[in-house]
């Protein structure tokens, strides 16, 4: 704690509860004498007392009757500043305020109050270095081109009438008739033009094998599994279908003129390497994230501690804020507590840890960083450069990014100081682990 040559504030810091502190501060007149002048001043312009006019009663008469009532005034609202000072001068690891237990001022003492805070936990790291991680990089493939390039064809792709019978991936309209097993119309379970495809992912086989050969303008009995009913219940439901066309999907040809349709390019070649490109960009992104889970995982596993049930329930309430300002957002605040609590814990831990690694190991972002980090983004924004500048002279947002790049160092710095065994993973891998890539 600094002593009362070093700082104006005297402050006595005792434990409270779990989590808590108790903060005496102490502030002598002298140093609120500056803000209660100026206050002063400030009510001298707006009183008004019967004989003076507005803004010419004496100062003297001022403090006589209203002197007590805007000295506190001016006492209360400066808490907050020397409460920060106090905690800033004292290196506490404030979370937030609870109350102020006590409040006294006056012009012999100055200005005495206790506030009651709740603090972050006080960390010891016992391994963040010399870690063995395993890393798993997507290696683009011609068959993740290949799938880009099918899934656009798809996106593009024409319906077509088809004459003679339905065959398997063609769609039918139809009108679909509930019946009894005798085939007879069960009233109000009608269904007209509904749209049926025979295959696909999510396809019944029992309903595509029955319908396979029909044709436009028949007719046929079907039945399939009752609904709702239990495996093996042997129950059916049973429709008269009555098919009116049948349509197959017509992909675009796969060629330099489809490339040219996609955005210009000038051939298939040129929209492939696009295509390439932009899947080693995501894969890369999509790399980075995962092994940051699995570093931020290992470390926390590493370094256990208890956090406080508020910095949880803090942190929890704040997500829910955020989720109520999307538009049209209908949450269960239970539910959502309850599935994401695991990790919030995760968060906050991985928040606390990180800080402390930084603190620990000297590592931070210099001004002239962050400054170069910014005109680094406002050139790659090209025309909304100027846009991008005036977003990061926001203090908040310039703080936002700091962090951001502080957590990037701490990462950089673990892995430099670990073992990380790169594993390969292929189009193939994921279609053996059933991970296809949608």
């Amino acid at each position: 704690m600094k002593n009362q040559e070093e700082s104006v504030l005297d402050v006595n810091i005792t434990d409270g509860a779990n989590w808590e502190k108790n903060l005496e501060i102490k502030v002598p007149y002298e140093k609120l004498k500056p803000k209660i002048n100026e206050s002063y001043q400030q009510y001298k312009k707006s009183i008004q007392l019967e004989g003076f006019r507005k803004g010419k009663v004496p100062l003297d008469l001022i403090k006589k009757v209203f002197g007590t009532k805007i000295e506190t005034e001016v006492a209360e609202k400066s808490m907050s500043d020397f409460l920060q000072q106090a905690i800033d001068e004292n290196k506490i690891k404030f979370h937030s305020m609870r109350e102020v237990s006590a409040f006294k001022f006056d012009e012999k003492d100055g200005l005495v109050f206790t506030a009651v805070i709740r603090i972050e936990p006080e960390i010891e790291l016992s391994k963040y270095k010399s870690l063995k991680f395993e890393k798993e990089v997507y290696e683009i493939t011609d068959a993740d081109v290949d799938l880009a390039l099918k899934n656009m064809r798809e996106q593009y792709a024409t319906m077509v009438t088809v004459e003679g019978e339905a065959r398997e991936n063609h769609f039918l309209i139809a009108d679909l008739q509930k019946t009894d097993s005798s085939g007879h119309p069960i009233i109000g379970e009608k269904f007209d033009n509904r749209y049926f495809q025979l295959g696909g992912e999510h396809a019944d086989d029992e309903f595509v094998q029955q319908l396979l050969g029909i044709k436009a303008g028949e007719k046929r009995q079907i039945s399939l599994k009752a609904q709702n009913e239990p495996e093996g219940a042997g129950e059916k439901d049973y429709f008269e279908i009555s098919v009116k066309e049948i349509k197959e999907k017509k992909l675009p040809e796969l060629d330099d003129e489809f490339a040219k349709n996609m955005g210009g390019f000038e051939n298939l070649d040129e929209f492939k390497k696009m295509i390439q490109e932009n899947l080693e960009s995501q894969a890369k992104s999509s790399d980075k994230e995962k092994f940051e889970k699995v570093l931020i995982d290992q470390v926390n596993k590493n370094n256990p501690f208890d956090l406080p049930d508020f910095m949880v329930e803090d942190y929890m309430t704040a997500i829910i804020e955020n989720m109520k300002k999307e538009p049209n957002s209908k949450i269960d605040e239970n539910e959502i507590r309850e599935k994401y609590k695991a990790d919030a814990v995760s968060n906050l831990k991985w928040m606390l840890i990180k800080d402390k690694i930084a603190e620990i190991e000297d590592l931070k972002i210099e001004p002239d960083e962050l400054k170069e980090h910014i005109e680094n983004l406002a050139k790659e924004a090209g025309d909304k450069a100027p846009d991008v500048r005036k977003t990061y002279k926001n203090s908040k947002r310039r703080e936002q990014l700091e962090r951001e790049l502080l957590e990037q160092r701490v990462f950089d710095f673990i892995i430099e100081n670990s073992k990380v065994k790169v594993k390969n993973i292929t189009f193939e891998d994921l279609q053996k682990t059933s991970k296809l890539i949608k």
